[in-house]
């Protein structure tokens, strides 16, 4: 009995791995895909230019982060069932911090597909026949749109937090994970509403892909169990 618990509690973990790995590289897909026009650089004329010509674009970095965010929903069960009986709170934790970035992510999603009909509506006759009121309304939905994505990542900052934290219940946790996530975490944070725009948020989101990566190959392959 023991040891077709122990069998199912490794398909548990295989599954929660694969899960979270498929969700590591949607996000990866999404940031790669994310569409931003507004620059310090750039005359307001220039950006919706350059909306005009990409509008297939960024509507396929909207359903890039629905995607993420419905996948990051997906992955919840799955890792607090896990961690059920190993830890007392900081999975339950840990998983409103999944269930908080996927919100961010699918708010975030669904304004930038509001965006993207705004732009369908008003862009068909050329840049050149939009009005200012439109130039502001765009602007707008584009700031929301980057609000609820700070959101996002700002939860998932505060996950990577806790999953580092999860090194001091489970001795078998990697420990190149817990130096990732525990030192990008906040610095994620601290980029997503000091200056999301610096070099430093994107290393931060990229180390706390990498230490979620070798917690699922870790996860996959040899369990959590002390």
């Amino acid at each position: 009995m023991q040891q077709f618990d122990r069998k199912k509690a490794r398909r548990r973990e295989v599954y929660t791995g694969l899960i979270i790995i498929l969700a590591t590289f949607s996000y990866v897909t999404s940031l790669l895909l994310d569409f931003n026009f507004v620059s310090p650089y750039t005359t307001l004329q220039e950006d919706l230019a350059y909306v005009s010509d990409h509008i297939r674009n960024q509507e396929i970095s909207s359903w890039a982060w629905l995607i993420t965010a419905v996948i990051t929903f997906i992955a919840v069960p799955f890792y607090v069932i896990i961690f059920s009986r190993r830890l007392r709170a900081l999975h339950y934790f840990n998983g409103l911090c999944m269930l908080g970035a996927s919100a961010g992510f699918v708010v975030m999603g669904m304004v930038g597909l509001e965006m993207h009909q705004t732009m369908l509506q008003n862009f068909t006759g050329g840049v050149g026949q939009v009005d200012e009121q439109l130039h502001f309304a765009l602007l707008e939905q584009f700031s929301e749109e980057q609000f609820y994505n700070r959101i996002g990542s700002t939860f998932l900052g505060l996950f990577a937090i806790g999953l580092s934290l999860t090194k001091f219940r489970l001795g078998r946790f990697p420990l190149i994970s817990t130096l990732l996530l525990i030192l990008s975490g906040p610095t994620l944070i601290f980029f997503n509403w000091y200056n999301p725009d610096h070099v430093g948020k994107t290393i931060a989101m990229a180390g706390i892909l990498i230490g979620l990566l070798v917690f699922c190959v870790r996860l996959i392959n040899k369990g959590i169990s002390t």
